[in-house]
């Protein structure tokens, strides 16, 4: 989750622990100020309180870089420098 994050120059407004608040990057909050979005380091998932996206890293993934979930899996692994893990599988 916080390499996604850094990947969408994601900067929190609040930090408690490992729970950032902030502005959404998937609806595009303008205020920096924004605490309507939420996501939770240890967890692995993220909640925003105005536009009601939710889900895992890829799932934030796929919603701010408006792509299907296929192929913002394969775009984040390029992105992460990590194997698409069913096309290694042999």
């Amino acid at each position: 989750m916080a390499e996604v994050l850094q990947f969408l120059r994601f900067v929190p407004s609040h930090r408690r622990g490992p729970q950032l608040r902030g502005p959404c990057p998937v609806h595009g909050t303008h205020r920096p100020q924004s605490r309507s979005f939420s996501a939770n380091l240890e967890k692995n998932v993220y909640q925003c309180f105005h536009c009601g996206s939710a889900g895992n890293q890829l799932d934030l993934w796929a919603a701010a870089a408006h792509l299907p979930l296929w192929d913002a899996a394969v775009e984040l692994c390029d992105k992460l420098h990590r194997p698409v893990p069913w096309l290694n599988s042999q």
